[in-house]
């Protein structure tokens, strides 16, 4: 049975069709769109033109629903309308242009399916990780394939550049603001020092682009379960900004989306690595999109309800 699971992010919207089987699945057809929906905010309300922009690619990914005979669609919002004042509007609204149901996860339920993703990724009983995106961060850690902790902070790699960079690249000055913004958030969050875990799994597109670039510098040609140091990703971070307009330039040719995010997305995951006490960071290709396609079209959402019953404990 074929099913859609359209992700509806700060930055990008994707929609990828699975083929599941029994317990398992395979990727048909992964689209991706960068609507930058929350640059459409104006006083905590997305305007006119941003639902416009949101329904006209939604309207797009049902069509590819449809001719590719996708029985199902899941479709989930997570900070991109998170914080919104006309959350109702936006919904009746796209549900009455495109017949499709968002559901909108607060930042508990998205640290829950990052978790249900990377448990399935790594078959791993124990680990930490973490999903940088657009408008938020996930960061949690479980222990014996159960959800132990969690976080969920609106300090996404867009949020932080619209909050504190006016120009293409963050100077000394934004860097330190972008820094002390993540800890201030991190701090909230908790020790997470205390499980000890050295090994940092990193999910969403910030850190797939990371990988990315990081292959391109140094010719590495290892595409999944990435693996940096802090160092590497230092490195990474110090060449591109002491490149000036050349660093510009590279991020321009690899990952032109990506041009003014990256580098705060860098400043938030070395803050993270540090947060954490982790040593290096795994790249995986798993994130928030498997761990809600496992939950809700094989697990017919037994996990999700129990979580909700302690998620007050599990997540900060």
């Amino acid at each position: 049975m074929k099913y859609a699971v359209i992700d509806i992010g700060s930055n990008t919207m994707r929609a990828v069709i699975y083929e599941v089987i029994s317990d398992d699945f395979e990727v048909v057809i992964n689209e991706k769109n960068f609507a930058e929906l929350i640059s459409y905010i104006e006083d905590n309300l997305l305007t006119e033109a941003g639902i416009s922009r949101l329904c006209r690619i939604l309207k797009k990914m049902r069509v590819l629903c449809d001719e590719t005979n996708t029985q199902d669609i899941l479709c989930f919002a997570t900070a991109s309308l998170r914080y919104i004042d006309n959350q109702k509007e936006v919904l009746e609204r796209v549900k009455k242009e495109t017949g499709i149901s968002i559901q909108l996860l607060d930042g508990c339920d998205e640290s829950y399916y990052d978790f249900i993703g990377l448990r399935a990724a790594i078959g791993e009983p124990e680990a930490i990780g973490f999903d940088l995106g657009g408008g938020s961060a996930q960061l949690f850690y479980y222990r014996d394939s159960r959800l132990v902790k969690s976080m969920s902070e609106p300090i996404g790699t867009l949020a932080m550049y619209n909050q504190y960079v006016k120009g293409l690249f963050p100077n000394s000055k934004e860097r330190n603001k972008i820094r002390k913004r993540v800890n201030k958030s991190l701090e909230n969050a908790g020790d997470f020092k205390s499980f000890k875990q050295k090994r940092l799994y990193g999910m969403g597109g910030t850190a797939r682009a990371l990988a990315k670039v990081h292959r391109h510098l140094v010719g590495n040609d290892r595409a999944i379960d990435y693996k940096l140091s802090l160092g590497d990703i230092m490195e990474v971070d110090h060449t591109l900004s002491d490149l000036g307009l050349s660093g510009i330039k590279i991020l321009n040719r690899i990952l032109p989306e990506r041009l003014v995010t990256f580098l705060p997305g860098l400043l938030i995951i070395e803050e993270l690595m540090r947060h954490v006490g982790a040593d290096e960071l795994v790249i995986i290709g798993y994130g928030v999109r498997e761990g809600y396609l496992i939950e809700n079209a094989i697990n017919k959402g037994r996990g999700i309800d129990e979580f909700r019953d302690s998620d007050i404990i599990i997540c900060q």
